[in-house]
């Protein structure tokens, strides 16, 4: 995305999270910084992330079909796994992924490529 980022981590320990966001976000400001020759000209993010717990697998399905279709709903690509920054991007292609990606807690349903590609509605959150 041109402006933000979702992120759907899986945290191993107490605290894990908050560590690796101070150090993505340090990381990232630095870089984005230098790159633009901005250094010290002000903050890039407006404020703290987000971050929100999923109860359950049905959540979890739901907030990783968000995640995954963003660029698609943003018409930034055509099909959700031509974005090659996330997740799906990742796993459609030949090519080895850019970082490593985890394992699911919960499987995929087998359509899941052409469900995110769907119109997400209220009625097309539910899990079947």
């Amino acid at each position: 995305m041109s402006n933000h980022w979702h992120l759907l981590l899986w945290p191993e320990r107490d605290g894990d999270l908050a560590r690796f966001m101070q150090k993505l976000t340090i990381t990232h400001v630095r870089r984005w910084g230098e790159y633009r020759c901005r250094v010290g000209y002000g903050s890039v993010y407006q404020g703290r992330y987000k971050s929100f717990p999923t109860e359950d697998d049905a959540h979890f399905t739901t907030v990783a079909r968000y995640v995954e279709r963003n660029p698609l709903r943003a018409a930034m690509v055509a099909r959700a796994e031509q974005w090659r920054w996330s997740s799906l991007g990742q796993k459609a292609t030949e090519e080895a992924p850019l970082i490593p990606l985890t394992p699911w807690p919960t499987p995929r349903r087998k359509d899941w490529v052409s469900w995110i590609n769907q119109p997400q509605t209220a009625a097309s959150h539910l899990v079947y």
